[in-house]
């Protein structure tokens, strides 16, 4: 499911400037990219004596920086990306993944600061995924 979420995210036009990757970024990253990481399961259930549903969330960071911009547009340009990923999961919310039942994109935290002569803002979300195996 991760490497679906990669994929979507890598698909997406609104997303073609940045750089997206499974896992941490390298240690310098582009300055505008998708982290699609950690996975955390919330609960793992037999359904039945052949199958187990399963929910887990896989998180997700899209970092911007703007030279010459405010926190306000950056804090817009984080938001249209996170709109183009959800655009593409509910085009295909089980990404093509077996067993995927439902997947919801849902926002955590946003933030911006400046940083030496531009603005950097980050928006860490949540893909939560109900699966039945």
């Amino acid at each position: 499911m991760k490497k679906a979420l990669r994929d979507l995210v890598r698909a997406q036009p609104e997303l073609s400037a940045y750089q997206v990757t499974y896992g941490f970024p390298r240690r310098d990253p582009e300055r505008r990219w998708v982290f699609i990481g950690e996975v955390l399961w919330q609960d793992s259930t037999w359904a039945t004596n052949r199958s187990r549903e399963e929910e887990f969330s896989i998180s997700t960071v899209i970092n911007c920086q703007m030279s010459g911009a405010t926190s306000e547009d950056v804090e817009n340009e984080l938001q249209r990306m996170a709109a183009g990923i959800e655009n593409g999961l509910k085009a295909n919310p089980s990404l093509g993944v077996h067993g995927v039942v439902t997947t919801d994109f849902v926002p955590k935290k946003l933030v911006s600061f400046p940083a030496d002569q531009v603005y950097e803002g980050q928006l860490e979300c949540a893909l939560r995924v109900k699966a039945r195996l």
